[in-house]
């Protein structure tokens, strides 16, 4: 099938995942059509029904006809999405993210098992993979996912959109992975099919979490069940998980929804204890909650220090600050002083770095940093001790 067939057969109905970088493909790994496939494209009401998705789920070609896996995403899965036109999954083998590309609407797996290239920048993680077809997966810190094919975005067809967050006052990891999955909740002792899960790497941020999960309303059975799973892990540990399906789409139930994540062992998180007092603190980034996430470039011109006689001293950049501050537990007050008045730079963030600790309401320490978390649940500061 050349590429503007392709294109003709999935028009604005693709959704794309785009990742950004410029290093290129090899060959594409096509196939041609086989009755297998075509006729895996079953009628809902089939007792055995074999879903459009789980065809673009297995790396190799052969396995992908004849083996059909379960419903369940195989280890790997970065990102499995759908449109009424396709189905795309971008996965991890010995280290190298690959791609696969079903089209519905010819029944062809056009792109199997093609290394793509992945990065992540402040704005979010991009896949691509550019060959005779140029494919891109692009996951905002907001959750949305753009599918662009050849260029060009394609239309997404029903979404499920929401928040992964949990209780306890811990700090992730940049390293963190939240993983989401929207699922079918079948008979007892029947596989759960996926039909679509995005990863987020944290990054430095912390909950809640924004997630989009594009799906095809024709897998959509109204008599059946469909759930959210979530889970957060930390060096492929399992830190947090949710303990039962959240229900969204069918009888009655959102497809926006907050998924609240329960800690699996709190021993198993790495947590350490420090004391405020006695430490220069630098701070590394602020993450707010609406995704916006602001890093110092100098963190030695955003200082922090906290005396034993109830006095903070604070550098914001050009100017120097004094203070008062109060704690009770784990919960903080910082009240500013006397301050000097130069005027900083344009690209200073002074300003905002003492307005977020004007509004300095917990703090805890997570392996050695600092935190403090902004009153209304607005961001997180983050500190490093000075070396």
């Amino acid at each position: 099938m050349n590429i503007r067939l392709f294109s003709q057969a999935i028009g604005s109905g693709l959704a794309i995942v785009a990742v950004c970088g410029s290093v290129p493909f090899e060959a594409i790994a096509r196939s041609t059509a086989q009755p297998e496939l075509t006729s895996a494209i079953t009628p809902l009401s089939s007792s055995k029904r074999v879903r459009i998705s789980q065809l673009a789920q297995t790396p190799e070609a052969e396995d992908e006809v004849t083996n059909l896996p379960e419903g369940t995403l195989p280890e790997g899965t970065l990102v499995f999405s759908q449109t009424p036109d396709i189905a795309v999954r971008v996965y991890t083998l010995d280290g190298q993210p690959r791609l696969n590309l079903y089209n519905k609407q010819t029944g062809i797996t056009e792109l199997r098992g093609v290394p793509a290239t992945a990065e992540s920048t402040a704005s979010g993680t991009t896949y691509r993979y550019a060959g005779e077809l140029t494919v891109e997966i692009a996951i905002a810190q907001s959750g949305e996912q753009i599918i662009t094919i050849n260029g060009q975005p394609q239309q997404k067809g029903e979404t499920v959109t929401g928040t992964v967050s949990y209780l306890p006052r811990i700090a992730l990891p940049p390293d963190a992975v939240v993983e989401v999955s929207l699922v079918e909740i079948g008979q007892p002792n029947e596989p759960v099919s996926s039909l679509a899960s995005t990863q987020i790497l944290s990054g430095g941020r912390q909950v809640p979490f924004s997630f989009e999960l594009p799906y095809d309303l024709e897998q959509i059975d109204p008599s059946l069940s469909y759930g959210l799973s979530a889970k957060i892990t930390v060096d492929n540990t399992l830190q947090f998980a949710t303990t039962s399906d959240l229900p969204v789409i069918t009888n009655g139930n959102p497809t926006e929804v907050a998924v609240q994540v329960e800690q699996v062992d709190s021993t198993e998180v790495v947590s350490e204890e420090g004391t405020l007092i006695g430490t220069v603190w630098q701070l590394q980034q602020i993450s707010y909650n609406n995704d916006e996430l602001l890093e110092t470039t100098s963190p030695s011109n955003y200082t922090l220090e906290f005396l034993e006689d109830g006095q903070v001293a604070i550098r914001a950049d050009c100017n120097q600050v004094k203070g008062r501050f109060t704690t009770e537990g784990s919960s903080l007050s910082i009240e500013l002083g006397a301050s000097t008045l130069a005027i900083c730079p344009p690209e200073s963030i002074d300003q905002r770095y003492l307005q977020a600790l004007q509004g300095g309401v917990i703090y805890f320490f997570q392996e050695g940093d600092l935190f403090i978390d902004i009153k209304y649940d607005t961001g997180t500061m983050r500190f490093s001790p000075a070396v």
